[in-house]
């Protein structure tokens, strides 16, 4: 069984700085972010791997510090010593508009 686990966040911070400081926690816990995908404005999922329980722990206690107050989705760990899979939704509260994006013509 992989080790996987599914963090939701919700905060009104500036998405560049959520971002960041998401980033930073993930590289400072021994993590490192796999993938990555932005929904305009409102919400970017981070898909990230990170070196077992205790860097988990770390990064949840990281993300906590940062007051980005992480909720657990789902948490599979079976073995605590192995690589742990994870993806972090971030969903950005404020009352902007949709980033607007030039389509160039084509056809």
């Amino acid at each position: 069984m992989k080790n996987f686990v599914r963090i939701s966040i919700m905060t009104s911070m500036d998405r560049h700085s959520a971002i960041h400081e998401l980033s930073t926690a993930i590289s400072q816990s021994n993590g490192w972010v796999s993938d990555h995908t932005l929904l305009s404005n409102v919400a970017a999922t981070i898909n990230f791997e990170i070196d077992d329980l205790a860097a988990y722990k770390k990064l949840l206690s990281k993300l906590e510090e940062n007051t980005l107050n992480p909720g657990i989705e789902l948490e599979k760990i079976g073995n605590e010593n192995n690589v742990i899979q994870g993806q972090l939704t971030i969903t950005f509260i404020h009352n902007d508009p949709d980033l607007k994006q030039d389509v160039p013509a084509f056809g």
